[in-house]
C-alpha cells in the first residue's frame, strides 16, 4: 500500500475550513441544508481524532503497522500533546461548522468517487459480460460504509472505539484491486477521472450525444440493482438523460409511477413533496402521498435540484424492500454534487471514457481539422466497446489515407453476421485482421488457436513461430510481437518477458473464419477451397478479372469485392451455393449487370451497388430480395428505378443515382418516370433515403412533385437528401408533412440549374459541406424567400451558390442562422460584405465553425458596423479564394471575437496588404488588439498568390502554437518577423526559393 496514495490534509485547521463536503457518502444531513437549523459545532474529541488520525496516516510508522495489524492511533496521542493545546487555544477563532464533520470524510469521498467509476466502467462493453462479481461484492460493501457513516452525527471518546474499528475496513476498501478494468482503463485515466482533471480532449457535440446515451444505458442498469435508490446525474445534458429514460418504454412497463419534477423551482423538499402530490391528484396532501407511494413502484426524476437540498431526506418515508422505487435528480452544480447524498453518481464527463481513450491511442491526428470527424464517427459506431476502441484507435494511429477511415467507419456498421454476440469486436477485428498480411496475420492466428489462455514466453512463442515456418529469424519475431502488443491484440507481462491474447479477441478469432485479402493486388482471386470454410471474405481492392465459378460457401456471412476495377463480369452460378450470405458489397467494380443466382440469396441483408460506372438498369427481379434493408446505388447512375422495389418492404436505406435524361426508346409504361408512382409510399420502413439526380433531366421535374408528396408520408425518415428545382416543393415539408425535419438529418439543393455548369467550389470544401449534418444548398437565387429563411433556422450548414441579388449575408436574416456551423458562399456577383452588423442582432454567427468565400468579385469585407459580443466566437477556419476586392480580413475591433480560430487560407486576393489591420496606437479607442495572441490557437496559415502582401500582423504575435505556414507568390513578404512567428510548435514553413528570410 502506498501511504501516498492515502495522504490528506494533516492539520485540523485545513479541516476546519474546508467544506466538510463529503461527496455521496451520505454524510451531509437535513440540518446542514436547513437554512432555520442552528450550526453543530464540532467537540472537541472530533476535532482531536480528526487531526490524530491524518497525522497518524500520514506518518512513517503506518504501513507497518497496518501490515502488522497495529492499531497505533492512540498512541499518536502523546506525541501530538502540544499541537493539540494549540488547537484547543485556538478553537473559539475559528469558524463554526455549519455541517457535521466526520474525520474519515476525505477517505470515504475518494472511496464513493472509486465506486462510481467502476461502476461506470463496469457499464461498458467488454466489461459488461465479464464476471463482476468481486466488484458487486466491493460495491455492496460500500454502500453499507456509506450506511454507517450517515449515522454519526455528533462525535464522543465513546464513539472514537467505532472510529477506530473502520479505520480498517475502509482502508481495505480503498485498496480494492482492478487489475481486471485496468487492462483495458489505464491507471493514469482512472486517476485522472478520480481528481475530476477530466475530459483532457474537448469533443463535439456528436460525442457528447454518445455520453447522452451511455448515461441513459447506465441509469437502465441501475435501475434494476435494488441495492441503488438514489441516482444523481451531473453535468451538461443531465435533463435530457432523464427525458430519454423517461420516455422508455420498458420504464413505462416496469414502474407503477414515473413523474419528472422542474427542481428548480423549489428551494426545500417541502415543495418538491407538494408538487408530486399535485401531479398524482393529492393536492397538498404530504401525509397520504408518503402512504400512497410506500405501497407502489415508482421512478421520480428531479430536474435541476438545488444546491441546498440533501436528497437523502427526500421521500425519507415512501421507501418500502418490497416495491421496485427510485430516485433520478440531474444537475450541473458540482456544489450539489459534493453535498447530496446518493448511491450512484453518475456524471456526464465520465462518459466521455470512449473518447479520451481514443484520443490517447490515435495519436495527434484527432486534432487534424480533417480528421477529427472521422474519429467521432469511429468513436460513435464502436458503440462504447472500450477493448473495440482502443483497438481501432491504434489500427488507425496516424493513419492519414481517407479511404482507410471510410472504410473502417463502413465495416463498424455493419450488422451481425455470424453467431458472435460480440458484434462491434467481430467487426473491429475484420477491419485489423484486413490490414495485417503475410506473417503477422499467420503470428496472430496462432496466438488465437494454439497459445494458452494464461499466456507464454515471449522467446518461447517466437521458437513456436520459427518451427511452424511463420517467421525466419529471432529479430523478426520480436518485431511482430511489439506489433502486436503494440496493436493490442497481445498484452505484455513480467515485463516484457511473458505475452497472452484476451480473451474476448481470441474468442472471436477462434469462431470465426476470415478470408482477408483485400488491397493485396491479386491478379487471380482465390481458388474454390480457400472459400469453402469462410464465414467472411475481404477481396476488396485487388487487380483480378475472374471469380470462380460456382465456389461452396455454405458459411458464408459477408462478401467483400469492392474496388475491384478489371472485375466486369460475375459468373451465373457465383451466389447459387451462399445460402447464408447477408452482406455483399460489388460497389466500384466494372459490372454491367447481376446474374440471375443473385436473386436467390433469400437472406440477403445488404446490398451495396456504389459507384459502378458501367451498371445502367436494376432488373426487376431484385424485388424477389424480400429481407433487403439496404440497397445501396449511390453514385451508380440507372436510367429509373423499376416498379419492384416497391414489394421490398423491409428496407430501412435506399441510395440511388438516376442517368438522367432517358435515350433508351424501349416501350415501357413507366418510361416517363424514374420512379414509378407508388413505389415510395409503399417502402414505410425507410429510415434513410438519398435521391440523386441530374439537374437537367426533365423527367425529375416533371414529376418531383408527386416524389415530394409520397416521401413525405414517410414517418421513420432520419436521414434524407432531395433537389428541388423550385423553391415554392419545400412548402410540402415544411407544411403538413409526416416527417419531422428539425430531428433528422438532410441535404437539399434547392433552385434551378446545369449539371454541365461546374462549381469551382475546392473538392475538400465540398466534402466537408456534405458531411454536415443538415445541409442547404441554394443555387442560382433570386431575392431572399420565405422558405428558405425557415430552412434556414434548421440548418447547420449553407453553400450559397451564384446568388443573383444579395449584398450581404445578412440579407437572410442573422435569427435564422443561429444553427450554422459551416458556411459557403461562392461566385455571389453582387455580395459586397458577408455581416453586416448594422441590422442588428446578438452573437451574430456564433456557433459558426467553418467560413468559405470563393470567387467574391465585389467582396470588400467580411464584417461592416460595431462589434457584437459572441459574433463567431466559434469559428475555427476561414478559407478565401479568389476575392480580387477584398483590401481586409481582420479588423481590430473583431480579434477578441477570434480566440478559437485555428486554420486560416488566403489565396489569390491582389488587394490585400497585411492579414491584421491595427489601429493608430494614438487613438483613443480602447485597445482590445494589444493582446498578447491575437489567435491564441491557430496552428495553420497557409498565404498563396498575394502579390501586395507586405505584413502578416504589424508586428503583433500571432500564435503560440502555430505549428504550419505556407507562401507562395507573395515577392512583397520579404521577411518574417520573429515578434510575427514565436511559436515553439512551428514544424513546417513551406515557401519559394526567393521567398522570404526564416
Amino acid at each position: 500500500m502506498d501511504p501516498k496514495r492515502r495522504k490528506t490534509q494533516d492539520s485540523a485547521e485545513n479541516a476546519d475550513s474546508s467544506a466538510a463536503d463529503t461527496g455521496n457518502s451520505g454524510v451531509a444531513e437535513s440540518k446542514a441544508t436547513d437554512s432555520k437549523a442552528k450550526p453543530v459545532e464540532l467537540n472537541a474529541e472530533a476535532e482531536k481524532s480528526n487531526f490524530i488520525f491524518r497525522k497518524w496516516r500520514s506518518s512513517p510508522t503506518y504501513p507497518k503497522a497496518m501490515e502488522k495489524g497495529e492499531i497505533t492511533l492512540k498512541s499518536l496521542y502523546k506525541q501530538q500533546e502540544p499541537r493539540l493545546k494549540q488547537l484547543e487555544q485556538r478553537r473559539p477563532s475559528l469558524p463554526v461548522q455549519s455541517i457535521y464533520l466526520h474525520p474519515l470524510r476525505k477517505e470515504v469521498e475518494e472511496l464513493n468517487r472509486k465506486k462510481d467509476i467502476v461502476c461506470l466502467i463496469l457499464s461498458y462493453p467488454p466489461m459488461n459480460s465479464m464476471n463482476k462479481e468481486r466488484h458487486k461484492n466491493w460495491v455492496r460493501d460500500v454502500l453499507k460504509m456509506n450506511h454507517i457513516v450517515r449515522e454519526w452525527k455528533t462525535f464522543s471518546s465513546k464513539k472514537n472505539k467505532v472510529l477506530d474499528s473502520d479505520i480498517f475496513e475502509i482502508d481495505a476498501l480503498l485498496d480494492h484491486m482492478f487489475d481486471d478494468i485496468e487492462a483495458y482503463v489505464p491507471p493514469l485515466i482512472i486517476k485522472k477521472m478520480c481528481k475530476k482533471t477530466w475530459p483532457a480532449t474537448q469533443p463535439d457535440e456528436k460525442v457528447r450525444n454518445l455520453a447522452v446515451n451511455f448515461a441513459t444505458r447506465q441509469i437502465l442498469e441501475e435501475i434494476e440493482n435494488p441495492e441503488v435508490l438514489r441516482i444523481r446525474i451531473s453535468g451538461r445534458n443531465g435533463i435530457r438523460v432523464t427525458s430519454a429514460v423517461k420516455d422508455l418504454p420498458q420504464i413505462q412497463q416496469r414502474f407503477d409511477i414515473v413523474i419528472q419534477v422542474d427542481a428548480s423551482l423549489y428551494p426545500n423538499i417541502r415543495g418538491i413533496e407538494e408538487n408530486i402530490a399535485t401531479q398524482l391528484g393529492f393536492s397538498l396532501n404530504i401525509h397520504i402521498l408518503n402512504k400512497f407511494l410506500k405501497t407502489t413502484s415508482f421512478l421520480i426524476f428531479l430536474d435541476d435540484i438545488n444546491e441546498m437540498i440533501n436528497l437523502y431526506e427526500v421521500g425519507s418515508e415512501w421507501w418500502n424492500s418490497e416495491n421496485i422505487q427510485k430516485i433520478v435528480c440531474a444537475t450541473r452544480s458540482q456544489k450539489v454534487c459534493q453535498r447530496m447524498a446518493v448511491d450512484r453518481e453518475i456524471r456526464l464527463d465520465d462518459h466521455l471514457l470512449s473518447w479520451e481513450l481514443f484520443c490517447r491511442n490515435v495519436g495527434n491526428i484527432v486534432h487534424s481539422s480533417g480528421f477529427q470527424h472521422r474519429a467521432t464517427d469511429v468513436v460513435q459506431k464502436c458503440s462504447g466497446h472500450l477493448l473495440a476502441v482502443v483497438l481501432m484507435a491504434r489500427a488507425l494511429n496516424m493513419v492519414f489515407n481517407v479511404s482507410t477511415w471510410e472504410h473502417a467507419s463502413y465495416l463498424l456498421s455493419l450488422p451481425h453476421r455470424s453467431q458472435m454476440k460480440d458484434r462491434v469486436l467481430y467487426n473491429a477485428l475484420a477491419f485489423i485482421m484486413g490490414r495485417r498480411s503475410g506473417s503477422a496475420h499467420e503470428c496472430v492466428k496462432y496466438c488465437a488457436f494454439y497459445m494458452e489462455r494464461e499466456g507464454a514466453n515471449k522467446l518461447d512463442l517466437i521458437q513456436e513461430w520459427i518451427r511452424h515456418a511463420l517467421i525466419s529469424t529471432f529479430d523478426e519475431g520480436k518485431k511482430i510481437v511489439r506489433g502486436l502488443v503494440s496493436a493490442f491484440l497481445l498484452e505484455s507481462s513480467q515485463n516484457g518477458y511473458s505475452v497472452r491474447m484476451r480473451d474476448e479477441i481470441r474468442e472471436v478469432l477462434v469462431n470465426s473464419q476470415f478470408l482477408l485479402q483485400g488491397g493485396k493486388g491479386l491478379a487471380k482471386a482465390p481458388t474454390d477451397e480457400a472459400w469453402e470454410e469462410a464465414t467472411e471474405i475481404h477481396l476488396m481492392n485487388n487487380k483480378f478479372s475472374e471469380l470462380p465459378r460456382g465456389p461452396n460457401c455454405l458459411q458464408l456471412c459477408a462478401l467483400f469485392l469492392q474496388k475491384n476495377p478489371f472485375l466486369r463480369v460475375i459468373p451465373p452460378l457465383f451466389f447459387q451455393r451462399m445460402p447464408m450470405l447477408q452482406i455483399l458489397d460489388l460497389s466500384h467494380t466494372k459490372i454491367r449487370s447481376l446474374p440471375q443466382s443473385l436473386y436467390g440469396l433469400s437472406q440477403l441483408k445488404r446490398l451495396f451497388l456504389r459507384g459502378c460506372k458501367l451498371f445502367m438498369e436494376l432488373p426487376p427481379e431484385v424485388g424477389e430480395l424480400s429481407n433487403l434493408k439496404v440497397l445501396d446505388l449511390e453514385g451508380t447512375e440507372i436510367i429509373r428505378l423499376p416498379m419492384d422495389v416497391g414489394k421490398l418492404t423491409n428496407l430501412t436505406c435506399l441510395k440511388m443515382s438516376f442517368y438522367g435524361d432517358n435515350d433508351n426508346k424501349k416501350d415501357n409504361q413507366y418510361s416517363n418516370r424514374i420512379i414509378p408512382q407508388s413505389v415510395m409510399s409503399n417502402l414505410s420502413q425507410l429510415e434513410e433515403l438519398i435521391i440523386d439526380v441530374n439537374p437537367d433531366d426533365k423527367q425529375w421535374n416533371a414529376n418531383v412533385k408527386d416524389i415530394v408528396e409520397e416521401v413525405c408520408s414517410l414517418n421513420r425518415l432520419e436521414a434524407l437528401q432531395l433537389y428541388f428545382p423550385e423553391v415554392s416543393l419545400l412548402n410540402n415539408l415544411m407544411d403538413g408533412s409526416s416527417i419531422n425535419l428539425p430531428g433528422m438529418h438532410f441535404r437539399f439543393t434547392v433552385g434551378n440549374h446545369m449539371k454541365r455548369i461546374m462549381s469551382r467550389l475546392p473538392l475538400e470544401a465540398a466534402v466537408k459541406f456534405e458531411e454536415q449534418e443538415r445541409c442547404l444548398k441554394y443555387v442560382n437565387g433570386e431575392g431572399v424567400p420565405t422558405e428558405i429563411k425557415e430552412l434556414l433556422q434548421l440548418a447547420t450548414a449553407l453553400f450559397l451558390d451564384r446568388h443573383l441579388t444579395a449584398t450581404s449575408l445578412s440579407e437572410f436574416g442573422i435569427k435564422n442562422m443561429g444553427n450554422l456551423k459551416f458556411c459557403v458562399l461562392g461566385e455571389c456577383a453582387k455580395i459586397q460584405t458577408i455581416i453586416d452588423a448594422y441590422d442588428g442582432g446578438d452573437g451574430v454567427l456564433g456557433s459558426l465553425e467553418y467560413l468559405n468565400l470563393h470567387y467574391m468579385k465585389n467582396l470588400r469585407s467580411i464584417w461592416k458596423g460595431p462589434l457584437i459580443l459572441g459574433s463567431l466566437s466559434h469559428l475555427k477556419a476561414l478559407v478565401l479564394y479568389t476575392c480580387p476586392q477584398l483590401t481586409t480580413i481582420f479588423t481590430w475591433n473583431l480579434f477578441p471575437n477570434l480566440y478559437e480560430l485555428e486554420e486560416l487560407v488566403v489565396e489569390d486576393c491582389p488587394k490585400i496588404e497585411s492579414i491584421v489591420v491595427t489601429p493608430d496606437p494614438t487613438a483613443t479607442e480602447p485597445m482590445l488588439w494589444r493582446a498578447r495572441y491575437l489567435f491564441p490557437k491557430l496552428r495553420k496559415i497557409s498565404l498563396h498568390y498575394m502579390p501586395k502582401l507586405v505584413s502578416i500582423s504589424n508586428g503583433l504575435h500571432i500564435s503560440p502554437i502555430l505549428e504550419w505556414m505556407s507562401f507562395y507568390d507573395c515577392p512583397s513578404l520579404k521577411t518574417l518577423s520573429p515578434a510575427e512567428v514565436h511559436s515553439n510548435d512551428l514544424k513546417v514553413i513551406i515557401g519559394e526559393a526567393n521567398g522570404g528570410e526564416n
